[in-house]
């Protein structure tokens, strides 16, 4: 039970960790953003099949829940999807991330996916990259396919090359770098509240609601929350000055 004397200032929460108790879920989410002080609550991982309405509601009423989700997508291209046996294809997924923007114009969408796949020729993986470039994603985390005994997809034909996998993960990882920095450009000169996480090298590190990862010169008392204007960018921070 949490009670209302408790008071945190960041609290991630992992909605992979409470999936398999549906009737629940979007309670715990819900109770969670009424803890007395809580300035940040954070999903850290959601399935775009999880995005419901009352989700979406919370998204749209609460200043508690910070500008940053992690959807993972795992393919770009309806074929590789539907290879994989996900439960959704492409326009399900962008319809879900344009009524997410809808609501909150600004928000960091962040996602997962693998490349190399059984069947994933250049020309599939193009449409990848072409996905990733649509959807305009602000940070992309890149996975090899693996292959594990016992999986429907160790059954798979057209195994797809170590050496093929590799130049698919180096492409892709370019691009994301790609949009990583345009997203970072949106911000330079507007002022944003950064949590002050770590310091070193005389240098303090926090992010920004929006999950920019935040360079600021100087010694600063950790686990609060400081405004400070955004500058530049020094890839992979952006920095900032009080």
């Amino acid at each position: 039970k949490i009670e209302d004397s408790y008071v945190f200032p960041y609290v991630i929460v992992d909605v992979d960790d409470v999936s398999k108790i549906d009737e629940t879920k979007n309670k715990i989410n819900l109770r969670s953003i009424k803890i007395k002080g809580l300035k940040r609550l954070r999903i850290s991982s959601i399935e775009a099949t999880e995005l419901n309405e009352e989700i979406l509601d919370i998204l749209r009423n609460s200043n508690v829940i910070v500008d940053h989700l992690h959807i993972p997508l795992q393919a770009g291209s309806n074929e590789i999807l539907k290879s994989m046996n996900r439960k959704y294809d492409l326009k399900y997924f962008e319809d879900k991330i344009a009524e997410i923007r809808s609501i909150r114009p600004d928000i960091s969408i962040t996602t997962d996916i693998i490349v190399g796949f059984p069947g994933e020729t250049e020309e599939l993986f193009k449409e990848t990259l072409n996905t990733v470039r649509r959807i305009n994603f602000s940070k992309v985390h890149v996975f090899p396919y693996s292959e594990r005994k016992g999986t429907k997809s160790e059954r798979l034909p057209d195994k797809i090359p170590s050496n093929i996998k590799k130049d698919y993960v180096k492409r892709l990882i370019e691009l994301s770098k790609k949009l990583e920095i345009e997203y970072a450009n949106k911000f330079i000169g507007k002022e944003l509240e950064i949590l002050v996480e770590q310091t070193k090298d005389d240098f303090s590190y926090g992010h920004t609601s929006n999950y920019l990862n935040v360079k600021v010169k100087g010694k600063l008392p950790h686990n609060e929350l400081i405004k400070v204007k955004i500058t530049s960018i020094d890839y992979p921070n952006v920095i900032g000055e009080i």
